[in-house]
């Protein structure tokens, strides 16, 4: 029996519980069901024993953990869009740095030859011109 596949498909059925929970347990639907819920013991008071239990034990105890994880397992794909965006942003900027550093090249080359064009004609300038 290999238990590390065993393990793997108890990790994703679990994954799968919790994102599914997290979607109902964050849901307005479920707020409004918890809403009235926890109003019936104003018309009937005979059920606010049962409600204390069900609010304090079923939700407090089952559907708080489920919300952590469904919201942990959540963030793991915003996490990896951030990595892979902070990725293409750091080759965009090495590349932009690399282009940089080609039109500085570019500059220092270019202010050379103008430099020697100018004072090749300013030796021009000073020759004197046979008439």
């Amino acid at each position: 029996m290999n238990f590390s596949r065993i393990y793997e498909k108890l990790r994703r059925i679990n994954d799968l519980i919790a994102m599914r929970a997290n979607v109902v347990f964050a849901s307005m639907g479920f707020f409004w069901l918890c809403l009235v819920f926890s109003l019936l013991p104003l018309k009937w008071p005979a059920t606010m024993p049962f409600v204390q239990y069900a609010s304090s034990g079923v939700l407090q105890l089952v559907a708080l953990p489920l919300i952590g994880v469904g919201t942990i397992l959540a963030a793991r794909s915003s996490d990896q869009l951030a990595k892979e965006q902070h990725d293409a942003v750091m080759e965009t900027v090495n590349s932009m740095r690399q282009l940089m550093n080609e039109i500085h090249q570019l500059h220092l080359e270019l202010h050379s030859k103008v430099g020697e064009v100018l004072e090749n004609q300013a030796q021009d300038d000073d020759t004197p011109r046979p008439e």
